[in-house]
């Protein structure tokens, strides 16, 4: 089938390649090249001879159906010696009519969190929101009508630090809107990221890949309210869509990938179907059935939020904070919504109970318990294939009578002790807190939460995670 297609071929070389690893060939300026076999996509993303051919023949089509259908591909990030907040991919592809090739790049800032993602085609400089030393590479490939992609050969880049104002993110409180949410159902499909849908899954979809978190990872997270009902639910940001790709509507409209002359925080599918806007069309020409900004999985829309029916909700975006979390392995403390191969919450004693009194809670719930002179604690276990070292964090809601010193004792799966790290849970609730880094070996390693503090006072087991 390939050859078939190779004649109808527009071949491209995007700029010049490196070579291997990071050299900075002029002061200021650092150059490197990824190592295509290292990277991590979906089934459809297939290593050739030629290189790395996007070819979707069994992909997920979404209600509002996409005709060009597009193929993640991510690289392990890498630490370059000098911070870059500017970047320029040099690409080496082969790429047909119809079809094309962008470069997402982002970078950890120096709380530990990742910037959004930035795109460029062709060879063009894209600025990112943040500066750091700490990068990530991923490639979207996108096939023509008839599900043909590119080959990609090489994939260089350049980056260097402008300098100047950073993007102005709120740096008190993360940013929150009201948009219509549909039920994205989909069991079986795969997910704009690799996720392949289970029956009750838990995660949203919103319409530009800015935002769109690694598989199973937590970088990216919304926490959504009903108001009919009272409940809220904090999820990732695992699918792309509804309607449009390419509308970051959370952003400011100076930074905005698409339609620049709407407010912050309209999504353009609710400005064509309410107003008219782009002659009621989304980004690929269609009239959107509804004004979605936000498609939610089936677990979160009927059993977390008990929704019933399509309807509006109130998102806030947790990384427009600035802060927002790290990719890491997320171990709630509802079993649940846990990958129990993975992680999961073992509770010792009768005194735990589950509660959504307080808001700022990770997923569905909180688990909480009074103080009293005894251990019974909550167990985060996670597993490791192999050794590593790892940093973990905490995740609780804070109240004024939460304990100051709640004890997270650390163990490994040799069962030695690393740490007792107490943390004051009258504070920095609704975010993840770092508890440190340790060296893990492999198997099942622990973080344990006691209840032995004075009593009068409570503590909060809600997540933890592992990156």
């Amino acid at each position: 089938m390939r050859a078939s297609w190779r004649s109808t071929l527009m071949a491209v070389m995007l700029g010049a390649v490196f070579a291997e690893g990071v050299e900075a060939a002029e002061p200021g300026t650092q150059h490197w090249t990824e190592n295509l076999s290292a990277g991590a996509g979906t089934s459809e993303l297939v290593g050739t001879r030629d290189g790395l051919l996007y070819e979707p023949n069994a992909v997920m089509r979404r209600p509002e159906g996409l005709s060009r259908l597009t193929g993640l591909f991510e690289f392990p990030a890498r630490t370059l010696e000098q911070p870059v907040d500017t970047f320029r991919p040099q690409v080496q592809a082969a790429v047909g009519l119809g079809q094309g090739v962008e470069v997402d790049v982002r970078v950890r800032t120096p709380g530990g969190a990742w910037s959004e993602w930035r795109t460029a085609t062709g060879d063009e400089a894209v600025r990112l929101p943040r500066s750091g030393t700490e990068v990530q590479v991923r490639l979207a490939l996108i096939a023509d009508e008839r599900g043909r992609g590119p080959v990609v050969q090489t994939v260089g880049l350049e980056g260097w630090r402008e300098g100047g104002t950073e993007e102005g993110l709120q740096t008190l409180a993360p940013l929150t809107y009201r948009v219509y949410a549909t039920r994205e159902g989909l069991v079986g499909g795969t997910t704009a990221n690799g996720h392949v849908i289970k029956t009750n899954d838990r995660f949203v979809a919103l319409p530009s890949r800015r935002g769109l978190a690694s598989n199973g990872g937590s970088e990216y997270q919304v926490r959504v309210c009903y108001s009919k009902t009272a409940k809220c639910a904090t999820t990732s940001v695992w699918d792309v869509g509804p309607w449009n790709t390419k509308d970051d509507y959370w952003n400011p409209s100076s930074v905005r990938e698409m339609w620049k002359t709407l407010p912050q925080g309209k999504p353009e599918a609710q400005a064509a179907y309410q107003d008219n806007f782009n002659g009621g069309l989304d980004q690929f020409g269609r009239r959107p059935a509804n004004p979605a900004g936000i498609d939610l999985a089936d677990g979160t829309f009927w059993l977390d939020l008990g929704m019933s029916n399509n309807d509006w909700v109130d998102v806030t975006y947790l990384w427009t904070s600035g802060g927002g979390s790290s990719t890491g392995l997320v171990i709630d403390s509802n079993n649940a919504n846990n990958d129990q191969a993975k992680g999961y919450i073992q509770l010792t004693g009768t005194s735990w109970a589950s509660s959504t009194n307080v808001a700022g809670y990770y997923g569905t719930s909180y688990l909480v318990s009074p103080g009293a002179a005894v251990s019974e604690p909550a167990t985060f276990w996670f597993y490791m294939a192999a050794a590593g070292t790892k940093t973990v964090d905490a995740w609780w809601t804070a109240a004024s009578d939460r304990s100051t010193v709640a004890p997270f004792i650390v163990t490994n799966a040799s069962g030695t002790q690393l740490a007792n790290v107490k943390v004051n849970q009258t504070v920095n609730g609704a975010r993840w807190n770092t508890l440190g880094t340790w060296s893990f070996p492999a198997g099942w390693n622990k973080v344990q939460l006691s209840r032995w503090v004075t009593a009068g006072t409570y503590v909060v087991a809600d997540a933890i995670q592992v990156r």
